[in-house]
């Protein structure tokens, strides 16, 4: 095992097991975009689909590598919004760590960077007040180490001091959360997924300092301890906010760029949420790549309808967002890709 893939995994290793002791507390605090309470289980899944993957493969020599591994396993195993943009984050910031063996306040800035950027490109509506603020915000912390002049003379010190200074830029952006989403200042609560990006950053806070997490770091923030106040979170949205979306559905195609820029335009068309993002940079002998697709919308025909027009797509879900739901893990026996449009995979509360 490389120095650099190790200290990926036990990252990983360590965000794991956080995001795992944090997810009911992350369900019950989900408001937004759906209150389905399935975001910290979302997040976790996807995230031990990463962990689950690189430490079945010997890590890369560099950072990267393992990082674009991870990635691309999660992408692969999303689940829900929170899910798929923590995946896609992962996989944003492999490629600025190419040749990287040893972690600094600046290839980690570029990394960050390049998990903002990507996880707004694949969303239709970027919003603030989620898991991209937390993103931009850790992003920016580490750029301004990275610039700054350096205080500790020993490289090691440094990185724990910027690293340090990201957490707590990251968790003022997660404060901020409430008060930028309608949804979330009407109960007076932070946003879940920003939430569980904070953790992710914790874990990696840890990692490189050294010791154990801060198990206290969420501990304060407005509706994580009990959730949502039942009259704040019952009271219904402005029917300006209210979305008509019933369910959630996800998969995987085969897609040329021009191809998923025009499926994007059509899903937008049918419904909300919707997040495309390749799975890997490398195309097919047809120019092709592999594409992970989420959307909201009101029937699963209405999306799948779109989605058999370009190509057959694989691993389809369908889930209830109506109610909290858990999204079963697939076992090694079951398909991997879906039969048609009549049989999805459906998973509901």
């Amino acid at each position: 095992m490389s120095p650099a893939g190790g200290a990926v995994v036990r990252w990983l290793a360590r965000a794991e097991a956080l995001l795992g002791a944090a997810a009911p507390r992350l369900d019950a605090l989900n408001l937004f975009p759906v209150p389905d309470a399935d975001t910290g289980t979302n997040m976790h899944a996807t995230l031990l689909a990463a962990l689950r993957a690189v430490e079945a493969e010997a890590p890369g020599a560099d950072l990267a590598e393992t990082v674009a591994h991870a990635g691309t396993a999660a992408l692969d195993a999303a689940r829900g919004n929170s899910g798929t943009l923590l995946a896609v984050a992962l996989t944003g910031a492999a490629e600025p760590l190419r040749g990287v063996t040893q972690a600094h306040p600046a290839a980690l800035a570029r990394a960050m960077r390049g998990a903002d950027r990507a996880a707004r490109a694949a969303l239709s509506d970027p919003r603030e007040g989620t898991i991209l603020s937390v993103l931009s915000a850790a992003a920016d912390s580490l750029e301004a180490s990275a610039a700054a002049p350096a205080r500790e003379p020993d490289p090691a010190e440094r990185l724990s001091a910027a690293v340090t200074a990201m957490v707590g830029d990251a968790r003022r952006a997660v404060e901020e959360t409430e008060s930028r989403l309608a949804p979330l200042t009407r109960a007076r609560v932070v946003d879940a997924g920003a939430v569980g990006a904070l953790w992710v950053l914790e874990a990696l806070r840890a990692e490189v300092v050294g010791g154990g997490a801060d198990l206290d770091i969420a501990a304060a923030l407005h509706g994580y301890a009990d959730g949502p106040g039942d009259a704040d979170a019952a009271a219904p949205a402005p029917a300006s906010e209210a979305g008509g979306a019933a369910v959630e559905v996800m998969c995987t195609l085969e897609l040329a760029p021009l191809q998923a820029a025009l499926l994007r335009q059509r899903l937008e068309e049918v419904g909300d949420s919707v997040i495309l993002a390749p799975v890997t940079r490398t195309p097919d002998d047809a120019g092709r790549l592999p594409w992970r697709v989420h959307v909201h919308v009101r029937r699963a025909e209405d999306a799948l309808d779109v989605l058999h027009a370009d190509a057959e797509p694989r691993g389809v879900t369908v889930a209830d967002l109506r109610a909290g739901h858990a999204h079963p893990e697939r076992s090694a026996a079951e398909p991997s890709c879906g039969e048609g449009p009549g049989s999805p995979e459906r998973h509901a509360g």
